[in-house]
């Protein structure tokens, strides 16, 4: 049982521990995250992207399973709100943005990596793909009735994610010469994410609870009974099982926050269950990671 526990814990300490950094850095020193971000968004992401979807075979029925499971447990998140809604007689798009959309990149990718290594990672990286391309339109489309199809394609991520699924289906190897160094950045993006959630967090000001505290449940059990639904209908096996039922299990995304504020759709409500999933998430993440490994 000790083991077991330990096994359970040990991605998930320098997963936290990251974020505490950030978040304690906030409290001690002040700066601008813009550049930071960029450097994430334009550098980091793009080089990680490719360096783990090309370097390690992927198959198309892999990218299937995924692509299905992440569609089945949106489908199911959707309809627990919609039930939501109607039980507390209550609507919120700002409610329902950050319960529906999971924090696929700053957490889900570094658990990933930590849990179920490499392989771990490669389906990781293609489910943010996934999830960013359905944040910049559905997620768009969800605030003010209408998506920003384009978005996504402003984005270098997108052409990294085609490129490096066009290497690994076509079996392409690139020189290491030119592989080491895109790794070294993608690599180095990691810890960047994880100590700018923690900084983000420190950033919010008031704390709502009442919904906030169900849209942050809604996200966390809900998203996980909808994975667990997803990975027995599509038959997930193996690592694309554990990275679908992870992905179900994560908290809200700190870009829900963003972008309610960009379109003002309750953005305090937004950043609350951002906040209140992520410290939920401390004991619930473990418990799946016991589940699942």
């Amino acid at each position: 049982m000790q083991l077991e526990i330990i096994k359970a814990l040990s991605p998930v300490i320098p997963v936290f521990l990251l974020v505490a950094v950030g978040f304690i850095f906030a409290h001690w020193k002040k700066i601008s995250l813009a550049s930071v971000t960029e450097i994430i968004i334009y550098l980091g992401t793009p080089s990680l992207v490719f360096s783990s979807l090309a370097s390690k075979p992927l198959h198309a029925a892999d990218i299937a399973v995924l692509s299905a499971g992440i569609l089945i447990i949106f489908a199911g998140v959707g309809l627990l709100i919609r039930l939501y809604f109607f039980v507390f007689g209550f609507s919120s798009r700002g409610f329902a943005l950050p319960t529906l959309f999971m924090n696929a990149g700053n957490m889900g990718i570094p658990l990933a990596l930590f849990a179920f290594g490499e392989a771990g990672m490669q389906r990781a990286m293609l489910m943010f793909v996934i999830l960013t391309f359905l944040q910049y339109s559905l997620g768009i489309y969800i605030l003010n009735g209408r998506g920003n199809w384009t978005e996504i394609f402003r984005l270098p991520l997108i052409y990294a994610a085609i490129a490096g699924l066009s290497f690994n289906l076509a079996q392409i190897e690139l020189p290491g010469l030119l592989l080491q160094p895109i790794t070294m950045l993608g690599q180095a993006t990691i810890p960047l994410m994880l100590t700018s959630l923690g900084y983000r967090l420190y950033q919010v000001e008031s704390l709502q609870v009442g919904h906030a505290l169900g849209g942050a449940l809604l996200r966390i059990f809900g998203g996980f009974a909808a994975a667990t639904l997803a990975v027995n209908l599509i038959g997930a096996e193996g690592v694309n099982r554990q990275v679908l039922l992870l992905y179900g299990s994560l908290p809200a995304a700190v870009v829900n926050f963003i972008l309610t504020e960009k379109y003002r759709q309750d953005p305090g409500l937004a950043a609350s269950i951002v906040v209140l999933g992520t410290l939920i998430s401390v004991v619930t993440i473990p418990i799946v990671f016991w589940l699942i490994l």
